[in-house]
């Protein structure tokens, strides 16, 4: 009876640490069934035969499982990752229910490609909060990119949905998504004798191993949501956050590869005292993924603005550039851009341009400003002597 007893006091705790796990938030990763490569109740059999019901996902319209080499028509459908992925025909979606902690921010990844149209997009919600997202630049040779968006998390309760908003003559037709994953994302503090938040982005989406794309980071004018937490993507094109297991990297794990010239912009408004002087230094580099050059971006702070050329130094992969301004204003603008619009050397069709890392902004003091001048005035005097 004793022992019966003993056990009998560990059951409501063991019951409370069940409830607990089933009320615990999601965890960073791969989404249940993300990659959709888990079979259905009655097999693979049927992928291609028209609407199948996906394990763990809730479903709405024509929403199609497809396997890599399908074929309709003449056209062999896209599958990013392994064997499957999910087509959603015309005004389809399919959800999945997710513990979230409220308050917190989160960012999906997810890969996506086109089929019949040119125009396809695709909106990803977590109500109240959605986003479109444009596939009609294809950013990669391969036909497919991975994508990232946040957002702030109003509940607990929460359902992840993929909508394609098209409609299209051929109910078929509608975008390709796979490999879906989330991230509990937090923003940094800013460093000592540094007002740029995150500027070296090593806090940014779930990247998978063996994604040698990169991911993606849309248009995004809403900071308090970012998938790369203190930056802004304010342009009409995508950035592309990338990883030193796939490219080079000035330092750290990630960093920024700016694409589509003017149109890739990335922006933070940084904390500023009027008409005091601030450095802006960054990394500038190249990716390793056989970009043609040149190589350049526009650096933004305030009123002033850079145009600095990456010029390759023996076995350097980047080099550090430098900008002073004088604030205006309590807050600044510190923006980039590509100068150019560059593609890769091995297809002409990857987008690709100008790796920036490290990003600094710190005051500059009165005693080295000082420093400078006298230096100034002591070349003059050298100057003068030599004539």
């Amino acid at each position: 009876m004793a022992r019966c007893w003993s056990c009998s006091r560990w059951v409501p705790l063991f019951l409370l640490l069940v409830a607990r796990l089933a009320l615990a938030a999601v965890e960073d990763g791969p989404l249940v069934n993300g990659d959709f490569e888990k079979a259905p109740t009655n097999g693979f059999s049927g992928v291609g035969d028209g609407p199948t019901s996906i394990p763990d996902w809730n479903s709405n319209g024509v929403v199609e499982l497809v396997e890599s080499g399908q074929k309709q028509g003449g056209m062999i459908l896209i599958v990013p990752q392994g064997v499957h992925a999910v087509r959603l025909g015309n005004d389809a979606e399919i959800s999945q229910d997710i513990k979230l902690e409220k308050g917190s921010l989160y960012s999906v990844t997810f890969s996506a490609a086109r089929t019949c149209a040119q125009l396809e997009s695709l909106n990803v919600s977590v109500p109240p909060a959605s986003h479109n997202i444009d596939l009609q630049t294809l950013y990669s040779v391969q036909g497919w990119d991975s994508y990232a968006w946040a957002f702030l998390a109003e509940s607990e309760d929460a359902t992840l949905v993929f909508r394609n908003p098209g409609m299209e003559d051929d109910p078929a037709c509608g975008p390709i998504i796979d490999d879906i994953a989330i991230k509990k994302l937090f923003t940094p503090d800013k460093p000592t004798g540094n007002v740029i938040v995150n500027g070296d982005f090593e806090e940014g989406p779930w990247m998978f191993k063996n994604g040698s794309l990169g991911v993606l980071l849309p248009r995004n004018l809403d900071e308090e949501a970012s998938s790369l937490p203190g930056w802004i993507v304010e342009s009409n094109r995508a950035v592309r956050y990338i990883d030193v297991n796939h490219f080079s990297v000035p330092q750290g794990k990630r960093a920024i590869e700016l694409l589509s010239g003017k149109e890739g912009i990335i922006s933070q408004m940084v904390e500023t005292t009027p008409q005091k002087e601030y450095s802006l230094s960054f990394s500038l580099g190249q990716a390793g993924d056989s970009c043609q050059q040149p190589l350049a971006v526009m650096a933004f702070a305030g009123d002033q603005a850079q145009n600095v050329h990456y010029l390759p130094i023996a076995n350097e992969s980047f080099a550090t550039a430098n900008l002073t301004f004088a604030a205006k204003a309590e807050w600044t603008r510190v923006a980039f851009y590509s100068v150019y619009y560059n593609t890769r050397s091995d297809d002409h069709s990857s987008l690709c341009g100008p790796v920036i890392d490290d990003i600094r902004v710190w005051g500059l003091s009165g005693a080295r400003r000082n420093i400078c001048q006298g230096l100034g005035l002591v070349l003059m005097l050298l100057v003068m002597v030599l004539i």
